[in-house]
C-alpha cells in the first residue's frame, strides 16, 4: 500500500511539473503582449492630449483677437434662464453644504450649553438613563428642577458631541431628591437618601462598640449628642454612601489647630498631650527633619474627633480572687529571725458584677454593683522565733575592749578557728550553720558596712564604738545597710555561700582598732 501511495505521488509530482512547461511561455508571450499594448496606449494618448490642448490654445486666441464669436442663443438671454442658473448654483450649494453638515440639537441648562444631539428624542433618552442610574444607586427619585432646552442647528458632522461626554454631562446636572440631613447638636452634618438610611447609618455606629462587648450585659446605649433627623429636597452630589457616612460620624473631621512649643516640651509629649502619634506631627509638618524643637517654635496639630460619641452603660460579672491574711504567731523556741509556716494559705473566690460606663469602647466609670463570696480564704499562719542568741565574755581592756561582752552570731560548730592555716593566716573563725540561717549582730552599734567585700561576698561590718568592730562574712542576703543603729541580737543578714566559700558558713571576725584579733577571747 505504502508503495502504491508513493508512486501515485511521484506521478503527480511529474503531471505537475509538465504542465508548468507547458503553461509558461504561453503565460510569458501574454505578457509581452499585455505590455506592448499598454506602451502603445499610452503614446496615443499623450498624442491625443497634445493635439486636444493645441486646439484649445487656438481657441481661447480666437476668441481674444476676435477672428471667432460664440453665438449666444436667444433662450439663455431670458429671465428664466437666469433664475434657471441661480437655483441650479444654489441647489449645488445647497447639496455640497449638506454632504458636510448636518441638522442638530444644542442642548443647554439654564443658558450653559452641555452639548449637540441628533434629535430632542435623542436627547431625552440621555436624560433618562441618567436618571435611571441615579434612582438605582441612591434608591429615591430624582428630578431636574428646570427642563433642559434645545435649539435645532447646523454643525460639521466632525463636531458632534459623544455619547460619553453627553452622559458625563448629563450626570454633572443639578439633580436633586428629597433626602434627610444627619442634625448633630443642631448642626447638620451630612446627607443620606433616605430615613431608613440615617437609621442603618446610626445602628452601625453604635453595632461597632455592641460587637466588643461579648458577655456583657448591655442596659444601655445612646449618644452622648443630640441626634435628630430632617427631610429636605438636596443635590444628589451631596448624599453620602452608606459606609462613609458611618466613617465621618465615627472618625470626624480633620481640625487642624496650632501649638506653641514651651520649655521642656518633646515630640513625644506634645503628641501624647493631645491624643496624636509622633508620626502625625511629621505628617502635619513636613518641615520637621528631627526630633529638635526650638522654644516659641509653632506646631500644626491636625487632629480628629468623633462626630459622635457613643455611650454604653453595661454589666459584667467576673470572678475574682480575695487573698488571704497573715497571721504571725511568736515562739520562743524558735532563734530571733527564724520563721516555720504553721499553716499554708488559701485564697478565696468571690463573683463581683460591675457596672461600666464606656465611651466609643473606653471605660469611664466602673462601680461594683454585687458581690458574692463563693469560697472563704484561709489564713497563711507563720510562727516566727524570739529566743536571743547571747554567749558573754569579759573583753580584755588591754585589746582595747569595748562594751564588755560580744553575743554569738549564729549557732553552729566551729569549722576554722583564728590563725594559720598552713601558709595561709585565717584572721577569724568560721561557724558552720545552715543556709539561710538568720546571723545576728553580736552587740550594738552602728554598720559602717553593708554590701560587696571581694573574697568576703556579701558582708557586713558594724562599729561598736570604742575602737572595736565585727565583720559577718559570705552572707547569702543582706538585711541592713550603711548608717544603720542595729540592737544587739538583731538579724542583720543570712548564712550564705558568696565570695571564696566551700559551703555555708559565717565567718566572723572582731576588730580592734582596725586589726583582725582572736575572736575567742571575746566569746565564750
Amino acid at each position: 500500500m505504502r508503495q502504491l501511495y508513493l508512486e501515485l505521488e511521484y506521478g503527480f509530482k511529474g503531471w505537475l511539473a509538465r504542465q508548468a512547461d507547458l503553461i509558461l511561455p504561453h503565460l510569458m508571450e501574454l505578457g509581452e503582449a499585455a505590455r506592448a499594448w499598454g506602451e502603445e496606449c499610452w503614446h496615443w494618448m499623450k498624442g491625443d492630449l497634445k493635439e486636444r490642448t493645441a486646439r484649445a490654445c487656438l481657441f481661447l486666441q480666437d476668441l481674444r483677437t476676435g477672428k471667432r464669436r460664440v453665438e449666444i442663443p436667444a433662450f439663455a438671454k431670458t429671465p428664466r434662464f437666469y433664475a434657471a442658473v441661480l437655483a441650479g448654483f444654489l441647489l449645488l450649494g445647497g447639496n455640497f453644504y449638506l454632504l458636510q453638515n448636518r441638522l442638530v440639537y444644542a442642548v443647554s441648562y439654564q443658558g450653559k450649553e452641555i452639548g449637540y444631539v441628533a434629535s430632542r428624542r435623542a436627547g431625552e433618552e440621555l436624560k433618562a438613563q441618567v436618571e435611571r442610574e441615579l434612582e438605582r444607586r441612591l434608591g429615591q427619585d430624582v428630578f431636574l428642577p428646570v427642563s433642559l432646552a434645545y435649539e435645532a442647528c447646523f454643525l460639521p458632522r466632525t463636531r458632534l458631541t459623544s455619547q460619553g461626554e453627553l452622559l458625563k454631562a448629563y450626570r454633572e446636572l443639578p439633580w436633586l431628591l428629597r433626602g434627610v440631613e444627619i442634625v448633630i447638636n443642631g448642626e447638620p452634618v451630612l446627607v443620606v437618601q433616605s430615613g431608613e438610611a440615617a437609621d442603618r447609618v446610626l445602628a452601625r455606629v453604635k453595632e461597632r462598640y455592641r460587637k466588643e462587648l461579648a458577655g456583657e450585659r448591655i442596659e444601655k446605649i445612646e449618644f452622648r449628642e443630640s441626634v435628630s433627623l430632617r427631610s429636605r429636597l438636596v443635590p444628589a452630589q451631596e448624599v453620602a454612601p452608606l459606609q462613609e457616612a458611618v466613617a465621618l460620624l465615627q472618625q470626624g473631621r480633620v481640625q487642624a489647630r496650632r501649638y506653641r512649643v514651651k520649655e521642656g516640651d518633646s515630640l513625644w509629649s506634645i503628641a501624647r498631650a493631645h491624643s496624636l502619634l509622633v508620626e502625625d506631627l511629621f505628617r502635619a509638618n513636613p518641615e520637621l527633619t528631627s526630633d529638635r524643637l526650638d522654644i516659641g517654635q509653632e506646631l500644626k496639630l491636625a487632629a480628629s474627633e468623633p462626630l459622635l460619641n457613643v455611650m454604653i452603660t453595661s454589666t459584667a460579672v467576673k470572678k475574682e480572687t480575695i487573698p488571704y491574711e497573715v497571721q504571725v504567731e511568736l515562739d520562743s523556741r524558735l532563734w530571733r529571725g527564724q520563721t516555720r509556716i504553721h499553716q499554708a494559705g488559701a485564697e478565696g473566690e468571690a463573683e463581683v458584677t460591675y457596672r461600666l460606663v464606656r465611651q466609643n469602647g473606653a471605660v469611664i466609670s466602673r462601680e461594683v454593683a454585687a458581690r458574692r463570696v463563693l469560697k472563704e480564704p484561709v489564713a497563711r499562719v507563720v510562727v516566727q522565733g524570739t529566743r536571743r542568741m547571747v554567749a558573754t565574755a569579759r573583753m580584755r581592756v588591754s585589746r582595747g575592749s569595748g562594751s564588755g561582752t560580744l553575743g554569738w552570731p549564729v549557732g553552729g560548730s566551729i569549722t576554722s578557728g583564728y590563725g594559720y592555716r598552713g601558709r595561709e593566716f585565717h584572721g577569724g573563725i568560721d561557724i558552720a550553720a545552715d543556709y539561710g540561717a538568720p546571723v545576728a549582730a553580736a552587740a550594738g552599734g552602728q554598720v559602717v558596712f553593708a554590701g560587696w567585700d571581694g573574697g568576703y561576698g556579701r558582708t557586713v561590718v558594724i562599729d561598736h564604738g570604742n575602737g572595736l568592730a565585727t565583720r559577718y562574712a559570705h552572707l547569702s542576703r543582706v538585711d541592713v545597710s550603711s548608717g544603720e543603729a542595729v540592737g544587739r541580737g538583731e538579724a542583720i543578714g543570712a548564712v550564705g555561700a558568696t565570695g571564696r566559700a566551700s559551703g555555708p558558713h559565717l565567718h566572723f571576725e572582731v576588730l580592734v582598732n582596725g586589726a583582725r584579733v582572736n575572736p575567742y577571747h571575746y566569746l565564750r
